[in-house]
């Protein structure tokens, strides 16, 4: 027995060490991978500030949907009313391909689950931190027109989506509401973003 003590107490000592071991370089993989995720998203979409990259990825951005930031107006006026109709969903989704937004893609998936699911606040909040990060980098000619696009985008589907339950040639309320405040963000020099009241509370209801 006295021989068989140390023995076993060496090889425990031992196996504490390896998964130790395991743990450390485990942690170091995943450190790894996070930071080439980090550096992968801020080349696509020219956004340098690290804490906003941590941001995104706890929204669940990666760099194979972050195609969809400029979709995510379009999602927080779907869900202006509270869910999201047939014909909103095929709107959207009909917007998406027309930007080479594939069914087989990532970008796809993330796509319907927000149309099935509404984000949070808080997402729509650190989505548009991020369009307004992305808009600072573009030339004033390449932000006007990026922001008309996405006006116009926004306008057209509130018009097409309103006028299929009735409200011809008129905006619902609800919509109106929110396709108001995405102008004014759209508007709204560079800089911090205030909370989005009307629309949070909307999407909090």
């Amino acid at each position: 027995m006295r021989t068989e003590g140390p023995s076993f107490h060496l090889d425990t000592e031992k196996e504490y060490f390896h998964r130790l071991d395991c743990q450390l370089i485990e942690e170091m993989r995943k450190r790894s991978a996070r930071e080439e995720e980090h550096r992968r998203m801020a080349e696509l979409y020219r956004i340098e500030d690290p804490r906003l990259l941590e941001v995104l990825e706890k929204l669940g951005y990666t760099h194979t949907t972050m195609v969809l930031l400029e979709l995510v107006p379009l999602i927080e006026l779907a869900w202006s009313d509270g869910s999201v109709s047939p014909t909103e969903r095929n709107w959207i989704l009909s917007f998406a391909r027309s930007h080479n937004i594939a069914e087989d893609m990532p970008a796809w998936r993330q796509l319907t689950s927000w149309l099935d699911h509404c984000p949070s606040p808080a997402f729509f909040e650190g989505t548009w931190r991020a369009i307004k990060a992305h808009a600072a980098f573009l030339s004033e000619k390449d932000r006007t027109a990026a922001r008309e696009a996405m006006i116009r985008a926004c306008t057209e589907f509130a018009n097409a989506t309103c006028q299929w339950f009735g409200w011809h040639g008129r905006v619902c309320a609800a919509k109106r509401r929110v396709l108001e405040e995405i102008r004014k963000r759209l508007e709204r020099p560079i800089g911090p973003e205030p909370a989005m009241a009307g629309a949070a509370s909307t999407h909090a209801a």
